[in-house]
């Protein structure tokens, strides 16, 4: 028989788990306002690619969030806790991997603006550097949560 603790209200519904996964939705949901926000604003100025790239990539934060908050709820409403650890686990191994490769990846940007990547100014390498950060982390946790470790 399930016990109820602190954490749990009714047996097997954690509280704690379900308003952080409505903490992520929500700070998804503003992101992805403020990523619409700025496609329309790219838009009304004449920048179309600017606001096409900004409509994707706001597209692709609502697919992730829609995606971790179905599996989430569907997790909590099993009686399982949001993150276990096999998920922490995978967590720490994505993020450490992706952090060394991507101190690789700021150099070989430092390295190639010189002569072959002419970027306008510094914001642009950033930007660049940010979003392989971000595909990074997604490959290796693709790849740690595909493997049994």
């Amino acid at each position: 028989m399930k016990s109820k603790n602190k954490n749990t209200g009714k047996i097997g519904i954690r509280y704690n788990d379900k308003v952080r996964l409505i903490a992520i939705m929500t700070v998804s949901l503003l992101v992805l306002l403020t990523g619409t926000l700025f496609s329309f604003t790219n838009f009304r100025k004449g920048d179309i690619s600017g606001a096409i790239i900004s409509a994707i990539i706001a597209i692709s934060i609502l697919a992730l969030a829609v995606f971790a908050f179905k599996r989430g709820n569907k997790d909590i409403k099993e009686g399982y806790p949001l993150h276990d650890e096999r998920s922490k686990r995978v967590m720490e191994k994505a993020t450490s991997k992706a952090f060394y490769v991507s101190l690789y990846l700021m150099l070989a940007i430092g390295w190639l603006s010189d002569d072959t990547i002419h970027f306008r100014d510094v914001s642009q390498a950033t930007s660049l550097a940010v979003g392989g950060m971000i595909i990074l982390f997604l490959a290796f946790w693709v790849y740690y949560n595909k493997k049994e470790i």
